[in-house]
């Protein structure tokens, strides 16, 4: 019988469960029962043993894909003076905001969706073949940002970046293939990828220039992932495309 298929982001999940674990155990730790008074083996005591919790603690929250945690943990490493409680104390003030962040995003069933799907909006395969392209005409250094940040933003689910840095994609490449405009490229496309190509200026950059040029509201409409997600194939064959271009030039 063949092994059984994960599915993806499943082990981002397992990490976070053990990440809300550890917190647990750090939020029960007692350090109240410890100060700076007491005799300097017992500092050393707790110091240690809540050293050694929040080291891992923080491994595994270094492991999971979350830009708000991210941003919290900068700065905290879990290396403490073990011979007195004082930073101890210190560090578990830093964690306290970390853990509360994990307690709020354990029972959202759109964070754990999010960590079960696909992160990429493009393919990292097809990003490393544009990265390893040297082509004299054109630098592909902003191309391949636009896309990394593409890529970036979507992880997170910022769908209204994303939908603009898609837009950006269609206004930048026009010069590979000799034309001005990304319309011009659908028109002149060979027709077994001209309908595919075509849903991204037909249906993709409506949507950004709606997000764009539309004044506020009272009630406003923000981009979802459905929105987008149905460009992500349309997108990649238009960028193999560039490469197939770039590469036989």
């Amino acid at each position: 019988m063949g092994k059984a298929v994960r599915p993806i982001g499943y082990n981002m999940i397992k990490t976070i469960e053990k990440a809300i674990e550890l917190s647990n155990a750090i939020m029960e730790f007692q350090l109240g029962n410890c100060s700076p008074s007491d005799d300097p083996e017992k500092q050393w005591a707790f110091a240690s043993s809540f050293r050694d919790i929040s080291v891992r603690f923080i491994s595994l929250l270094k492991r999971i894909s979350d830009q708000q945690i991210e941003e919290m943990l900068n700065g905290i490493d879990g290396n403490i003076d073990t011979s007195t409680i004082s930073e101890a104390h210190i560090l578990h003030s830093k964690l306290v905001p970390i853990i509360d962040y994990l307690n709020e995003i354990k029972d959202d069933e759109n964070y754990s969706e999010r960590m079960r799907t696909n992160n990429s909006f493009v393919d990292e395969k097809v990003l490393k073949k544009l990265k390893n392209i040297k082509n004299p005409n054109f630098d592909l250094s902003k191309l391949i940002r636009f896309i990394e940040e593409l890529n970036e933003a979507y992880k997170y689910g910022n769908y209204l970046s994303s939908i603009l840095l898609l837009r950006a994609i269609m206004n930048h490449i026009p010069p590979i293939f000799g034309l001005s405009t990304f319309s011009q490229i659908v028109a002149q496309s060979h027709r077994s990828i001209k309908s595919i190509l075509g849903r991204l200026e037909e249906d993709a950059r409506p949507i950004a220039d709606l997000h764009t040029h539309i004044m506020i509201h009272k009630l406003e409409h923000l981009p979802t992932k459905n929105q987008i997600e149905p460009y992500k194939s349309s997108l990649e064959i238009l960028l193999n495309e560039i490469i197939n271009k770039l590469e036989l030039a």
